[in-house]
């Protein structure tokens, strides 16, 4: 071979290695764009509310950390976050007005940066609060002022928060689970108060503003219906009934709201299922309350009793007891989906060797 035919191959050969190399480097860009865009396991419905809260403190996110957050929620199918903001309890309370409009508005620019991150993927975000005591008379303007400021942000804001989430556990208080039906009834009675007093507020809002599309919800105990007999109907509003029935009742004239079931249990069948302690709840509102959602809660914490957790199983696990929840109620409108607590909870599960999928 001359000079000339061996100097002709090598810049073949050259040409030849670029080509591969460059092809590679735009595979690897191209799986990684795959990787970001398109979920690698369709855990859950799309066509459902796949709900988690995060409870973590909203101050103390990074712009990357909420992409990466916003990126992993896309990938499992979660398009709806109940983003805690309970802080706003202590900040409505300050006596300062100089420091508390400086809270006010570090608070509101965490939210807007939250908002921002969840919507560019599809995410919808609610504000959501919780305590114990809410519910006490003494204690309603809480929840109260926490409403208002979720409404005076989507106000001042294109970019709305899509509702605000209540967890307000009044059946933990002290003493509770050991006091009479009496006491218990009082108890339960202030708690619907405070619902009839958050959802007048979100009425005259919605009049207001024409935002119809802001959700009130509420997460209950899937016993509010008087299933395990622990708890009989209350009266309240010159009707007599279970709590639940109040609770839907209430909200069903708002023109979207939703309750989620906490009926914790890792398995969607059998007579001790998430099935079994939603179903009331599910054909009421079909029935009865039909502007009021359902979504169905699942623990995935580290809790006691191992039933009433997904703790320690897969995604995979977990998506197919969900299945069984989107056929058991595919022909009630009212069944949404699910809401999952919590995502810190739920991350962690990718963690595990033993949940490796």
């Amino acid at each position: 071979m001359n000079s000339s035919s061996s100097f002709a191959l090598t810049v073949k050969n050259m040409i030849t290695v670029m080509m591969i190399a460059t092809l590679g480097a735009g595979l690897a860009w191209g799986m990684n764009r795959g990787v970001q865009k398109i979920p690698i396991r369709q855990y859950f419905a799309n066509s459902q509310t796949n709900a988690v809260w995060d409870w973590a403190n909203i101050n103390n996110h990074s712009a990357q950390d909420l992409q990466d957050k916003a990126v992993f929620l896309s990938l499992h199918q979660i398009n709806k976050v109940f983003v805690d903001i309970s802080g706003y309890a202590a900040i409505s309370q300050n006596p300062d007005p100089i420091t508390k409009a400086d809270e006010e508005a570090k608070l509101t620019k965490s939210i807007e940066a939250y908002v921002g991150a969840m919507n560019r993927r599809g995410i919808k975000v609610f504000a959501s609060a919780g305590d114990t005591d809410w519910s006490k008379p003494e204690n309603q303007a809480i929840p109260l002022a926490i409403e208002q400021f979720a409404h005076t942000y989507n106000s001042n804001h294109p970019v709305k928060l899509a509702g605000v989430e209540f967890d307000i556990e009044a059946y933990n208080q002290a003493n509770f689970a050991a006091a009479s039906f009496t006491e218990k009834e009082l108890v339960l009675d202030e708690y619907l108060d405070m619902v009839d007093r958050l959802a007048t507020a979100q009425s005259t809002y919605i009049k207001d503003t024409g935002d119809k599309n802001m959700e009130l919800g509420f997460s209950i105990p899937y016993w509010f219906d008087n299933e395990n007999q622990n708890i009989k109907s209350v009266s309240w509003h010159d009707k007599t009934g279970p709590v639940l029935f109040h609770i839907l009742d209430r909200l069903n004239v708002l023109p979207h709201s939703n309750v989620v079931v906490m009926a914790y249990r890792n398995s969607a069948s059998g007579n001790d299922g998430m099935v079994y302690h939603s179903r009331i709840e599910v054909e009421y509102a079909a029935s009865k309350a039909q502007n009021v959602d359902i979504l169905i809660g699942l623990e995935v914490n580290n809790v006691e009793p191992v039933k009433i957790t997904f703790y320690g199983q897969s995604y995979t696990e977990i998506s197919s007891q969900v299945k069984v929840l989107d056929t058991e109620f595919k022909d009630k409108k009212v069944f949404k989906g699910i809401a999952i607590n919590d995502l810190s909870g739920y991350e962690a599960i990718g963690t595990s060797k033993a949940t490796t999928l």
